[in-house]
């Protein structure tokens, strides 16, 4: 029996968890704003998103998310809950003034997952929310809640 060499440094081989199989969406592309302070993961996230035949706003914080709320509505809002400036409770609390028909659009992570001031946010706006690391066909499954809830 041969041994094959083993390589002295292995090289990690990192993936996208992206289903090819899924069929673009047919009629006008939603709407999505995403906000995420990282730019590696809000990188991924929206091509993840772009892949999928979303049409994809890609901010940096809250200030910046208010900036593009105010300038037209979205079909889902895709918020980290942890921003500079203003996080994703704030966030949502003003975007729902602005805009009461968003509350039911939104889909939150966080990587604080045992915080009780957000467990209780979570609770009283009964949001969809995802702990970070998550599978994109975990947000594929969130958003496919969320887009069958508002209709």
């Amino acid at each position: 029996m041969r041994r094959r060499p083993q390589p002295s440094n292995p090289v990690e081989v990192v993936t996208l968890d992206i289903d090819e199989e899924v069929a673009p969406l047919r009629g006008p592309a939603r709407r999505v704003l995403l906000l995420e302070d990282r730019d590696d993961f809000r990188e991924v996230l929206q091509d993840h998103l772009v892949f999928r035949s979303y049409e994809v706003t890609s901010v940096r914080s809250g200030v910046e998310g208010l900036r593009e709320i105010m300038k037209g509505a979205f079909d889902l809002i895709i918020c980290d809950m942890m921003m500079p400036q203003v996080g994703g409770e704030m966030f949502y609390w003003a975007v729902t003034r602005v805009r009461p028909a968003t509350a039911r659009r939104f889909i939150f992570f966080t990587g604080h997952k045992n915080n009780p001031a957000m467990e209780f946010f979570f609770r009283r706006v009964n949001a969809t929310v995802l702990i970070k690391p998550f599978k994109l066909a975990a947000l594929d499954s969130a958003i496919h809640g969320v887009l069958m809830a508002i209709g």
